[in-house]
């Protein structure tokens, strides 16, 4: 496995490895929820890294132009969301758009999600239960399932495992105790947009969810 590394800042040419070791991850507890980024296994971001990423968070519950608030504490965001259902956190701005060896320019997208109640997603990429409340998930890219991909597993020991989607896009979680579980999906795409005001040719999507087994 590659090294894991910690970063101290963001809107930065990122390299590789970063991509890799980067994720962001949604702790919920009754309206509380934490938005936490780094590595879930290992480093995460803290301090003047965290808080600038206010102005680029996007967290919401059932409606998602309705944008909560969030506020900074030491290793993570915080936010409050008194709404049923699943919670959702969106950030384009984790890192600015960096060229690549062609010249064009790529950027990273996070998204991230708490609960495994709704099964019809609302982010471009996204991992919805086959049924509400259901341990297998489908890996679903603009309403397409995407077979063969590598999902990263870890569970609440922080035990992590790549376990690859099925033909139909599925994977089964191993649900063996008690705990916070984290999956975690990367898809590169091409297509140009604007991210940060730089028109981008790439993106890099980054996507979570997380559950509590009971």
């Amino acid at each position: 496995m590659l090294t894991r590394l910690a970063f101290a800042v963001v809107l930065t040419l990122i390299p590789l490895e970063a991509i890799q070791a980067h994720e962001i991850w949604l702790e919920r507890s009754g309206d509380s929820v934490k938005v936490f980024v780094g590595d879930k296994t290992g480093e995460v971001d803290h301090g003047e890294t965290i808080e600038k990423l206010i102005a680029s968070s996007h967290l919401f519950g059932r409606d998602q132009d309705k944008v909560v608030s969030v506020k900074a504490a030491e290793d993570h965001l915080l936010g409050t969301v008194d709404t049923q259902g699943d919670v959702r956190y969106y950030n384009d701005g984790v890192w600015a758009p960096w060229q690549t060896k062609d010249g064009g320019y790529k950027a990273a997208v996070f998204q991230a999600k708490a609960g495994r109640q709704e099964i019809k997603p609302v982010f471009d990429l996204e991992m919805v239960p086959d049924n509400p409340g259901s341990d297998t998930f489908i890996l679903i890219y603009k309403g397409n399932p995407l077979p063969d991909v590598g999902i990263t597993v870890i569970n609440p020991d922080n035990w992590e495992k790549t376990i690859k989607t099925d033909e139909h896009g599925h994977l089964a979680v191993p649900v063996s105790a008690k705990g916070l579980y984290v999956l975690v999906a990367r898809h590169q795409t091409k297509e140009a947009t604007q991210i940060a005001g730089q028109a981008v040719s790439m993106l890099q999507h980054i996507a979570s969810v997380s559950f509590v087994a009971e």
